[in-house]
């Protein structure tokens, strides 16, 4: 009886485990590693998104929690479970689709213009942030996603300048080729390639 039992869970195990490859957010967690070696920061920013997914899921799981509670503790747990499950899968597929429209557009415009419109994106970040930290001493939830925004939009101009458009610099690399490179590891990354 459990020589006939193991198999069967075994079976179930790769189910799961393969189910789990498929999913928006296993995609969006494992471009990150192949990223590292060559550009440490696009993996880092990719790795933060996929952490931002997952908390807004646990965020959003434990408001629906807390909202049936009173009525079904356990039923307020499986919608819960539903809710984190679906939101993730809806985050990090809306993810996936930003980069992919940002790197359209990047292929589109061209580096002076992606640098242009990268640093106006900071300085509206910047703007929003000042406006954003209120005059009393407890900065809010609000503030601080703007001033997180503003700090990585910051980062990526710096990085952006250095790395596409000073010729004269060791690491200069070409936009372009770059570009076209991550539209097409993008496209393998999401069809599981």
């Amino acid at each position: 009886m459990i020589r006939g039992f193991l198999p069967r869970l075994r079976s179930i195990a790769t189910g799961v485990l393969r189910f789990m490859l498929e999913t928006q957010i296993t995609r969006l967690a494992t471009m990150a590693v192949p990223l590292w070696p060559r550009v440490r920061l696009l993996s880092v920013l990719v790795a933060l998104l996929a952490i931002a997914c997952v908390v807004l899921a646990v965020l959003s799981a434990r408001t629906v929690f807390v909202a049936l509670a009173p009525a079904s503790p356990v039923g307020a747990w499986v919608v819960a479970i539903l809710a984190a499950l679906v939101v993730l899968e809806l985050c990090a597929f809306t993810a996936i689709a930003g980069i992919e429209a940002v790197l359209q557009l990047a292929h589109d415009f061209g580096r002076h213009r992606v640098g242009v419109l990268l640093a106006l994106a900071t300085i509206v970040a910047a703007l929003a942030a000042f406006l954003s930290v209120p005059d009393t001493a407890e900065i809010s939830t609000e503030a601080w996603v703007a001033l997180c925004i503003t700090a990585t939009l910051l980062v990526l101009t710096g990085w952006f300048q250095r790395t596409y458009r000073r010729p004269a610099r060791r690491g200069f690399r070409d936009f372009h080729v770059d570009v076209i490179d991550a539209r097409q590891f993008l496209a393998r990354a999401v069809h599981g390639g």
